[in-house]
Parts: C-alpha cells; structure tokens; sequence
C-alpha cells in the first residue's frame, strides 16, 4: 500500500465518523426514528448473515431470536430497573444459550427440514410470547424504560441515536474479527463441503453450534436494542412478517458480505416510506425487487458492487494466497471460495 492511500484512510473514516455523528442534525423526529431502525437491522442482518450466508445453514429462527433479546431487555430494564450496559449484553448472552440449546436438535437435519424445524421453533416462540402472561403480559406487551448512562437519559430519538450507533459499530467490528478467525474459516468450509471439513480436522458438530449460538446472540442484542428504539415490545413484532424482513435484508443485501448486510438494512427499511402513498403496490414491488435480484444478482447488491469494483472484496485471511487443490472436492472443479472471500491457507 503507498503513502497516499495510507494517508488518505485516516481522513476517509474521519468524515465518515463526522457524517454519522452529525445525522441527528439534518433529520427531524420520524426521520431519525427510521435511521435508528436501520442500525438495529443492522445488527440483526448480520445475525442472520453469519449462520446463513457463511455457515451456510438454512435456519430461520432469526424473529425469535430477536424477540427474546427484546423482552429480556423489556423485563430487565422495566421490572428490575437495570441498566442498558447490563440490559444489552443479557440480552445477547442469554439468547446465545438458547440457541446454543436449539442448534443441538437440528444437527442432524439439513436444508428445507432444517428451515422448517427452526421456522416451527419462531412460531413457538411467537405463541409463548402471547400466552405466558405472567412474564410477557400477553398481548398488551411490556414497556421499555428509556436507557440512560450516569443521569443522562437517552430519551427521544436523537439523543437514543447516539446510544444505537456505538453498539451498531461495535457489533459490526466483532462480527468482522469473528469471521477473520479461524472460526469464519470454519464456517465457511462448512457451508462448501462437510466432508472437506471434516478432512481438515474441523468438528463439524461444534462449529455448527457455536454458528448457531453467535447468530443469536447477534439477534438478542439486536432485540435489546430494536426494543430500546420502538419503547413497547408486543409478541406481534416477531411474526412471520418480521421473518421475511430478515430474510430479504441478506438476500436483497448479499449474502457472505458484511456490506451486504447494511445495504439490505439500509434499502428496506427507508425504502417503504418512499412507497408510503402506494400501500397498494409495495407487496408487489418488494417481490418483484427480490425476483429481479435472486436472476441478475444472485450474490445481492454488495456483490454486484464488488463486481464492478465499487465495494472491495471481503477477505477472511489477509495475505493468503489461492491454492485451487488444497479444498477441490470429488467430482466439483471448483477451489473454496464463498461469495466475495478468499480462504485458502499461507
């Protein structure tokens, strides 16, 4: 790398932090409502992205993961007046070991019986939420009180924005270094070829679960913070609706991308209140987006971007070099590349 770009990358992320802090500035109350629900679909985008586009499982539990991080966050802020610096990692950590437990059962199955076990175990969750009344009060749902750190209370969504933002970029900087690990590497052997895996000495059984369990603790956080943002958790937030949103975020977005995730967070939820005046239309459009993108665009926007150099790729090893023979599988004339990585070894 030469000097100029070395002396240009300090420059470029400290505009991009100036634009971000300054948002709250240049946006009234519902605008920066919305910007607050794009960093929270940040999170869960990435959530989903770890165990579907990298591990390479298809298990769509993501809504109840997210619910249960939110009412653990209602429940302990409201009832037991805790604070959001203990609130948040509870969330995450206690959704984590749930499904941790949940991954333990789906092991053995794959593909559309995995989605429909994991898909059965959201709408569970969806029923519990409604009927355990004594902890979630049904229906009528729990109240979140508003974060505050050493008095100064996040009330209102510009002042809760930048409590959002931190945690957004902290979860995105985690799920990076996660990736970069050999636990991404792992992932996404995985997802090519388990008997690859297995060859390579990687406990498939181990790997799967703790892609399970990081995957949920991305959705609890994501719920502590989603319930944070909207103040009133209610069981009807985390239906199949909420589902489709996190499924469309990585396909629309890319899958295996970091970026893909902010663009598929970014894309839908602003893009409804521009289709606010054609309610009659949006299920429409929104499907056809998701046709058009699935045809020309099967690594989703951010791989579209990369393709054409907009976006870098994403590396889970730095300085590696391409060895096609060293994970070429029977019968398959392909080295182990996911969308937009490189993984092979030094």
């Amino acid at each position: 790398m030469d000097r100029t770009a070395i002396m240009k990358k300090p420059l470029i992320y400290g505009g991009l932090a100036a634009a971000l802090l300054a948002v709250p500035l240049l946006t009234n109350g519902y605008t920066q409502y919305v910007v607050n629900l794009v960093t929270v679909y940040v999170v869960l985008g990435v959530g989903l992205n770890i165990l579907l586009g990298y591990a390479g499982q298809f298990a769509f539990a993501n809504a109840a993961f997210m619910g249960i991080g939110a009412y653990i966050t209602a429940i302990l802020s409201s009832q037991l007046g805790l604070p959001f610096w203990v609130c948040i990692p509870a969330a995450g950590v206690v959704t984590a070991l749930i499904g941790t437990a949940c991954a333990v059962p789906a092991m053995r199955m794959a593909s559309i019986y995995l989605a429909l076990v994991t898909f059965a175990f959201a709408e569970l969750m969806v029923w519990v939420f409604i009927n355990w009344k004594g902890v979630t009060n049904g229906s009528n749902g729990i109240g979140v009180s508003a974060p505050d750190l050493f008095g100064y209370v996040f009330r209102g969504d510009q002042r809760l924005y930048y409590l959002l933002l931190p945690c957004c970029l902290t979860m995105l900087w985690l799920a990076s270094r996660i990736l970069k690990s050999y636990i991404g590497r792992s992932f996404v052997i995985i997802r090519e070829s388990e008997i690859v895996a297995r060859c390579n000495g990687i406990d498939v059984s181990r790997t799967k679960m703790i892609a399970f369990g990081l995957s949920a603790f991305f959705g609890g956080v994501g719920g502590a913070l989603f319930a944070y943002t909207v103040g009133l958790v209610l069981p009807q937030s985390f239906g199949l609706f909420q589902l489709v949103i996190h499924i469309a975020i990585v396909v629309l977005g890319g899958m295996a991308s970091l970026a893909g995730a902010i663009i598929g967070a970014l894309l839908l939820t602003t893009l409804p209140e521009f289709l606010r005046d054609f309610q009659s239309l949006q299920e429409v459009m929104f499907g056809t987006a998701l046709v058009i993108v699935a045809i020309f665009m099967p690594r989703g926007i951010a791989g579209a971007l990369t393709r054409f150099g907009i976006l870098p790729r994403e590396m889970l090893v730095r300085g590696i070099v391409r060895e096609r023979h060293l994970v070429a599988t029977p019968g398959r004339d392909q080295d182990l590349e996911p969308i937009g990585v490189g993984v092979t070894h030094d």
